[in-house]
């Protein structure tokens, strides 16, 4: 790792018109709902000018005090579970973006290379390509790691000392720490937060980095390889023996020295010909496997989209249909997937041609040639798989 060099002076760049316009950019494409205070991104451009000078003269004259995050729940990937998202205003949004675009290039030059979440230049698919060339390396086991409530459970006073390294400049200090504490607001009530980063602030992805840099420096030095996306982890070992004890180092610092909780049960040592799960994917021997459930979940997404009771041409039902399977299909093709790709091509055909025989009722489904279905639009999974790297 390189010296620690610290900064004094950021404020002034966060705070700079062009920094603020970037900031604004990045935020209104990222889209999201209204916070506490019921605004808009479509309502604040509409006096953007005038939003982004306030939003100057507060941080200038240090009079910005941010408001609480709006609770909001969203279902985990095994649709039982929820998972809480806090959303800042829109105001609160900007400057969190504006901070974060100062701080990350000075944290982010340092953060262990196989940390792959939330960093640009950094994805899924590399994180991914990772484990499977550690199985071809020798790997055999890993330890699959799973930290209990993250995002919820990170200490303030120890995250804050982290952030000291790097930043000495006290009033982007008092920022983030106001953001740590501004609490939430859940059913019209107010709740104090005491630990923990929200899951949907702008700024939370970095200091989740940042607090969990410390864990993968550890590792790597006790000389265990880690492949980090977010808070979802898999250390690689070549023997059972050496998973045993890179479980017991992983789990004495996390708990001791980050004062997390490593999950009890999800945690585990595995073989990869007993299989695990890491970034959607199955790691099963030699293969990356689709798991049922999310191809579940597609069905049930394709299948509410092709409903044959609603009001859209067949043009606009498939264009819906394409930005679903573009996304599915793109982030699976790395994987050993064709032919379920191509089972599912087959079953999104049949739904297409029921869709099309509620217009033209006296087609039947053989009469409806798959080239029928291309030249409306229809893209096929399979063929995704000829931009496989």
């Amino acid at each position: 790792m390189r010296p620690k060099r610290k900064y004094y002076s950021i404020i002034d760049k966060v705070y700079r018109r062009n920094n603020l316009n970037n900031a604004w950019n990045a935020v209104k494409a990222n889209e999201g709902s209204a916070g506490v205070d019921g605004e808009t991104i479509m309502w604040f451009e509409t006096q953007l000018d005038q939003n982004l000078g306030e939003i100057e003269r507060l941080l200038k004259h240090n009079r910005y005090r941010p408001e609480p995050v709006l609770r909001h729940y969203i279902p985990k990937g095994d649709g039982k579970k929820k998972r809480p998202l806090g959303i800042p205003t829109v105001r609160d949004r900007i400057i969190q973006q504006a901070v974060r675009q100062m701080m990350e290039p000075l944290f982010d030059r340092d953060f262990y290379p196989h940390s792959y979440g939330f960093r640009k230049g950094h994805s899924q698919h590399q994180a991914l390509d990772v484990v499977r060339r550690a199985k071809k390396s020798g790997y055999e086991y890993v330890v699959d790691l799973d930290i209990k409530s993250y995002f919820d459970n990170i200490p303030h006073d120890l995250l804050m000392e982290k952030i000291k390294d790097k930043i000495a400049d006290g009033r982007v200090l008092d920022l983030i720490e106001m953001w740590l504490k501004a609490g939430v607001m859940e059913d019209d009530r107010f709740y104090d937060t005491h630990q923990g980063s929200p899951q949907g602030g702008v700024i939370s992805p970095l200091l989740a980095n940042i607090y969990l840099d410390e864990f993968d420096w550890s590792m790597k030095k006790a000389g265990f390889p880690v492949v980090r996306f977010a808070d979802d982890a898999v250390i690689f070992c070549k023997s059972k023996r050496q998973a045993d004890r890179a479980y017991k180092q992983a789990k004495e610092i996390l708990e001791q020295r980050l004062q997390l909780t490593v999950h009890p049960i999800k945690t585990r040592v595995v073989h990869f010909d007993e299989g695990f799960r890491f970034l959607g994917f199955d790691f099963w021997k030699d293969y990356m496997v689709l798991p049922s459930d999310r191809v579940q979940k597609f069905k049930d997404r394709i299948r509410q989209l092709s409903r044959r009771q609603q009001g859209k041409s067949l043009f606009e039902m498939i264009k819906k249909l394409n930005e679903v399977i573009r996304g599915f299909a793109n982030y699976f093709r790395i994987g050993n997937v064709k032919k379920k790709f191509e089972r599912l091509d087959e079953w999104i055909r049949m739904r297409a041609r029921a869709y099309m025989r509620k217009k033209r009722s006296m087609e039947s489904n053989w009469r409806i040639p798959n080239k029928i279905l291309a030249q409306a639009g229809l893209v096929s999974m399979v063929g995704l798989l000829t931009n496989r790297f």
